[in-house]
C-alpha cells in the first residue's frame, strides 16, 4: 500500500542568510547525484529535479546565525556527512541561532546544534516547519503558485 503523498524538506541551498528549500514528497524515495559521497559540499547535486514539487526561498534577520555542516571549524572545510545522511535525518541540513539567543557567536555548526533555543530543519520536515517562523522571518518568497 503506497503511502499517502506529504510535503516537506527534501534538499537545501544556502547564500548568506538565505535558504533555498526544496519542498516535495517526503515519502518517495527521492535522491540526486553523488548523495552518497562525503562531504556533501564538494559532491553532491541538488535533489533531482523530478522530485520537486515547489521550492521556498527564506531570508533570516542578519543578525541570526544561519548555518549548515560545512559551516563548522571542526570540519577543516570537510563536512563528515552526505545528503544521504540528511535523508536519513542523522545530522540538519541547515541551523538558525537567533541573535539573541546567540551564545556562540563563532558561527559553528556543531557548537550550534547543541543550543536548545537553535531551529533545527532536517530532511523530512513536514511543512509546519516553516509555518512556525513568522516572528523570526524577515521574508520568504515561494516560487509558484503554493501556500504554506
Amino acid at each position: 500500500m503506497a503511502k499517502k503523498k506529504q510535503l516537506g524538506i527534501i534538499d537545501f541551498e544556502k547564500k548568506g542568510n538565505v535558504v533555498r528549500f526544496y519542498i516535495g514528497d517526503i515519502n518517495k524515495d527521492y535522491w540526486g547525484d553523488d548523495w552518497n559521497d562525503r562531504p556533501y559540499e564538494h559532491n553532491a547535486g541538488t535533489v533531482y529535479q523530478q522530485y520537486v514539487e515547489k521550492t521556498v526561498d527564506i531570508a533570516f534577520p542578519f543578525d541570526c546565525d544561519v548555518l549548515e555542516p560545512q559551516d563548522d571549524w571542526h570540519y577543516r572545510g570537510n563536512s563528515p556527512f552526505c545528503k544521504e545522511d540528511f535523508k536519513d535525518r542523522k545530522a540538519p541540513c541547515i541551523v538558525v541561532v537567533p541573535y539573541e539567543e546567540n551564545t556562540w557567536n563563532d558561527n559553528c555548526y556543531s557548537e550550534c546544534c547543541a543550543d536548545e533555543n537553535a531551529i533545527k530543519f532536517f530532511y523530512g520536515d513536514g511543512l509546519e516547519v516553516l509555518e512556525n517562523l513568522e516572528q523570526l522571518v524577515v521574508t520568504h518568497y515561494v516560487t509558484q503558485e503554493f501556500k504554506i
